[in-house]
Parts: C-alpha cells; structure tokens; sequence
C-alpha cells in the first residue's frame, strides 16, 4: 500500500517467508498477504495487474488448486520471493 514504508515492506515479507518457511501458512495464504498487506488489492484486481484469471487467483487463495509453477512465480514475483525447495530429515 502506499503508506507503507520500505521497513514495514521489508518486515511483511520476512514475516511472509518464515511463515512459509515453517509451514505456518500455505502458499495460497502467502499469496493472500501479499495482495493484500502489501498492495491493499483485492483479487480482481491483483489478477489483472499480474495478467492471471481471477478465478485462477481466488482457488490458489482457497487452497482448490495445485497450480502450475509459472503461475505460482507470477504472484509471488510482486514481493520479490521465489520458490525453493527444502530438504526434509525424515526418520523412517
């Protein structure tokens, strides 16, 4: 949003990825934040801005979709946050 300082930016997108990180939120939750904490848009918007269905928007939000990785990347570009993977120690 527009009164947010570069700090109070910086801070919702560390919250964001240790979030994430700690499996806290899900992506679709991430996603959420990021539309709305840090670009105060709602989902019709947001879609348009980065060139996705809304539809496609709203059921990542939801959690009703297993989305293609290159629209993943698109929502998550506006707050400078990629994808990664992490290995898990997993005793058997």
């Amino acid at each position: 949003m527009d009164n947010l300082s570069i700090e109070d930016r910086r801070a919702i997108i560390k919250d964001i990825e240790e979030a994430l990180a700690s499996g806290d939120i899900s992506l679709g939750a991430a996603i959420k934040r990021i539309r709305t904490e840090l670009y105060g848009m709602n989902q019709a918007h947001y879609a348009k801005f980065l060139g996705v269905a809304d539809r496609t928007l709203r059921d990542i939000e939801k959690g009703k979709t297993d989305p293609r990785l290159s629209i993943v990347e698109k929502l998550l570009a506006p707050a400078g946050l990629r994808l990664s993977a992490k290995a898990v120690n997993h005793k058997l």
